[in-house]
């Protein structure tokens, strides 16, 4: 059987903290949409970041694209088989 990866949200939160830092304003309007799971809060949330400089925007998509498609051990679970 294929092994399966489960990621979370507070995961990616986790990762958005370190990078923006706890008291950034992006930073709590992701926390905000994503623990609400409110897509108007999210979609505030990616529109307020086209705002921000190239290297903050990169970042954050590193860090949403690392935290989706990184290695099984990035997901703070333990493996499982499916």
């Amino acid at each position: 059987m294929s092994d399966v990866r489960i990621i979370t949200l507070d995961s990616l939160l986790r990762r958005l903290e370190e990078v923006l830092g706890p008291d950034s304003l992006l930073y709590h309007r992701f926390d905000q949409g994503l623990r609400l799971e409110d897509e108007r809060c999210l979609t505030d949330a990616m529109t307020s970041l086209r705002l921000y400089p190239d290297e903050v925007r990169r970042m954050v998509e590193d860090t949403v694209m690392s935290w989706l498609f990184g290695a099984r051990s990035d997901s703070g679970m333990r493996r499982l088989e499916a």
